[in-house]
């Protein structure tokens, strides 16, 4: 990123303001102001990385260096702290990345000069109304771990107005009351390349958000809206206004305010390419009869407005909860909804009883019993063999690759109708298939996998799904459910036995689409084994699992594994493992997961620390890409005094894809 060559005189001026007010409180003359206190940090980061892309042959070294000088001040203020106290503070350096050698063209991020600045103002910190402004913006260029640059520049600034409690509302005798009005703006851009995938966000966020709060002696109430005026030109799904308003109200009563009412309401709305609204509305009441039993009831209400279509749902529920002598908890539930889209209604009755018994065993022992039934009568009355799903929220898993991803709320999914999209931060960002996620579809189930190294989506991030479901416009049929489990659990034994029926039985309707109707017989068996030895702990885990079904049979093996040792009280080391095989034998596919990971911490009380790790994951299924992942690597931390230095080497082997070899060096010290 480049600057105008003008911008060194601003600098010279604000480093000289800077120099004298640092002196200023040797000099001044009024004793009604005061100078905070100086916080000085300087940095230096070190990138060194030499990577191998086997699908485009492109070999490349580069070396980046950035460098870093912050300054600080903490609580300036003018007249007095109470009136108005100023934080100030500020960071100045330059990045330059040289590529050492190179075939082909690799994309690099960014030369140039890097600043961050930060400011705060707090008006009448004391009184019932306080008033903040601020202002930030921080730059970073960042190494993205997949042979990839990030450039990322975050400006926010804005005003924030608070109404707490004492203030003058309590002369109208309206107490227990705070509010917040926070008015700002927020500059999000971001230049990546992931795997030579780039990607763009020039995103600018108006944005206005309140809040209010209303106790009571035995109520509260919470109100929450929000404002959101986006745009970015680089994505055009990414350019909407969005209105949101949450409003809770809860009640305790009864003659021990032991029972409670909970209402929810939540209103959402949204125009740009995918314009829609959604409203919805909870209440649910909580009552404890005595000790032991208790009754719960909920009612809920919404509605969703989108170019796809219209979905309304109304369903009510009651349970009730009951333990004998602490050792038998019995449940009961039942449940009624109905759900009516453009095209036709779907209507489901549902009741379940669970009971669950639990017994203490010599040597601490514990055995555990369960059983539950349940029937459940689900009606379709449509006019197609369609019904659209319009952003069902899902999270990407914590760590991408060997397989991990997450399972569509609905069966039989037309696989060519997904749309994934990165909802982060309130964001609406595009992702492609094949580039940041894969699809698997097993019987009537769809996985959604995001890849590693995609260009947008990242670990845990929120994503919203839409897509097309295949169904039986007319049918009628019941559902009729039983389930047992056993087992006992010791300090270093622990073994149980699952068992799951499931019958779907057609009362009236076609029947050319029997593939609609699923029957299933799952039974599970796992076994723990654990123990601790003068400082060496180990845990392992066998599960079997086998499946009839009509749409498919499987039969899975999942094995877990944790071996730790305390060699010292400075000393830990820790070994896991992870294997997970499953056939599908009428569909001659298999698929199996490999995960093996070690690492040794040592800490001294000198400051300095070692970790080093390697690792190894791979998956392979007959239906998709394999994929197989090593990984090694040492970090090494020393603190002394003001001066911390962090140097580490890792070396990353993505299979039939890029080799990553890096080793980074991160020096700070604070100045003063």
């Amino acid at each position: 990123m480049t600057f105008a060559p003008t911008l060194a005189r601003p600098l010279l001026v604000c480093a000289l303001l800077v120099a004298l007010l640092s002196v200023a409180p040797e000099v001044r003359a009024q004793p009604n102001w005061g100078i905070g206190q100086w916080q000085g940090k300087a940095s230096l980061f070190v990138d060194w990385e030499n990577q191998d892309d086997k699908r485009s042959q492109t070999k490349y070294e580069t070396i980046l260096l950035q460098e870093r000088v912050g300054l600080r001040n903490v609580g300036t203020y003018i007249l007095d702290p109470r009136l108005l106290t100023l934080d100030l503070g500020g960071s100045f350096g330059l990045s330059q990345e040289d590529g050492l050698s190179a075939s082909g063209t690799p994309l690099r991020v960014g030369n140039g000069r890097l600043y961050d600045y930060a400011f705060e103002g707090l008006f009448l910190s004391d009184k019932p109304y306080p008033m903040t402004w601020f202002a930030t913006r921080s730059q970073t260029l960042l190494t993205q771990g997949f042979g990839g640059r990030s450039d990322v520049t975050f400006e926010n600034r804005g005003a924030m107005f608070e109404l707490n409690e004492g203030s003058f509302l309590e002369k109208y005798r309206f107490f227990n009351f705070n509010s917040r009005l926070d008015v700002h703006q927020e500059i999000l851009k971001e230049d990546s390349s992931v795997f030579g995938s780039p990607f763009r966000r020039d995103e600018h966020r108006n944005v206005v958000r309140y809040q209010a709060h209303k106790g009571g002696e035995n109520s509260d109430i919470d109100l929450r809206y929000e404002l959101n005026d986006v745009n970015d030109p680089f994505n055009l799904s990414d350019i909407f206004d969005s209105h949101t308003v949450h409003l809770n109200h809860s009640l305790d009563f009864g003659p021990t305010l032991n029972r409670r009412i909970d209402s929810l309401f939540y209103y959402f709305t949204r125009s740009g390419q995918s314009p829609g609204n959604f409203i919805s509305l909870d209440e649910d009441l909580h009552l404890d009869h005595h000790r032991d039993l208790s009754t719960d009831y909920r009612y809920s209400f919404s509605r969703s407005d989108s170019l796809v279509d219209r979905v309304t749902s109304n369903a009510a529920s009651l349970g009730l909860q009951h333990r004998l002598y602490n050792a038998l908890t019995t449940n009961l539930f039942a449940r009624g909804s109905r759900q009516d889209f453009s095209n036709g209604d779907r209507t489901i009755y549902s009741g379940q009883a669970a009971f669950d018994y639990r017994r203490s065993l010599p040597w601490d022992g514990l055995f555990f019993a369960g059983t539950h039934g349940g029937y459940q009568f689900d009606e379709n009355n449509f006019t197609s063999s369609q019904i659209a799903a319009v952003d069902e929220a899902h999270t990407a898993p914590s760590e991408f690759g060997a397989g991990a991803g997450f399972t569509l709320n609905n069966a039989f999914v037309m696989a060519e109708t997904i749309v994934v999209l990165d909802v982060r931060g309130g964001s609406r960002l595009p992702t492609a298939l094949n580039v940041d996620y894969v699809v698997s579809q097993v019987g009537s189930i769809t996985t959604i996998i995001p890849l590693v190294g995609s260009p947008v989506i990242r670990p845990n991030d929120p994503l919203e799904v839409s897509y097309t479901a295949s169904i039986d416009p007319s049918i009628k049929f019941s559902t009729a459910t039983f389930g047992a489990r056993t087992g006992v659990e010791f300090s270093w034994l622990g073994a149980a036995y699952e068992h799951e029926l499931s019958n779907q039985t057609r009362l009236s309707g076609s029947t050319s689409n029997p593939q609609f109707l699923i029957n299933q017989n799952l039974d599970r068996f796992k076994v723990d084994l654990k123990g601790r030895w003068n400082g060496l702990g180990a845990q392992s885990t066998a599960a079997y699992e086998l499946l009839h079904s009509n749409i498919v049979d499987s039969k899975a093996w999942r094995f877990t594994e944790v071996v730790s040792y305390q060699l010292r009280i400075d000393t830990i080391a820790q070994m896991t493992g992870d294997q997970y095989l499953i056939d599908y034998p009428g569909q001659k596919r298999h698929a199996d997961s490999y995960l093996a990971r070690a690492n040794v911490d040592w800490f001294s009380e000198l400051g300095f620390s070692v970790s080093a790790f390697s690792g190894f994951r791979a998956y392979r299924d007959s239906e998709i890409p394999s994929d197989q992942i090593i990984d090694a690597g040492v970090r090494l931390r020393w603190s002394y005094r003001n001066l911390d230095i962090a140097p580490s080497f890792t070396w990353t082997d993505y299979r039939n894809r890029l080799t990553d070899i890096r080793g980074e060096l991160r020096v700070s010290r604070n100045l003063f």
